[in-house]
């Protein structure tokens, strides 16, 4: 049996990720800013429920944790 790599992070920009959560824009950031903490390597970094939001420069950046994504 061969270890597949894992697939790379897909990044989605917050207003794509609202849409697909089916919530606003600004309640999707509201909710980040809430829970964001600092991450090991320095960024700012939130998780809600399996998704993940990251801020690149001064914009969120959503990925989708295996339960949004299998």
């Amino acid at each position: 049996m061969v270890n597949k790599p894992a697939p790379p992070l897909r990044w989605y920009a917050l207003r794509d990720a609202a849409q697909i959560l089916s919530t606003s824009p600004a309640a999707l950031r509201k909710q980040f800013e809430r829970q964001a903490r600092r991450a090991p390597d320095g960024g700012v970094e939130a998780r809600i429920d399996g998704v993940r939001g990251r801020k690149f420069a001064n914009r969120w950046r959503v990925s989708f944790g295996k339960q949004w994504t299998e």
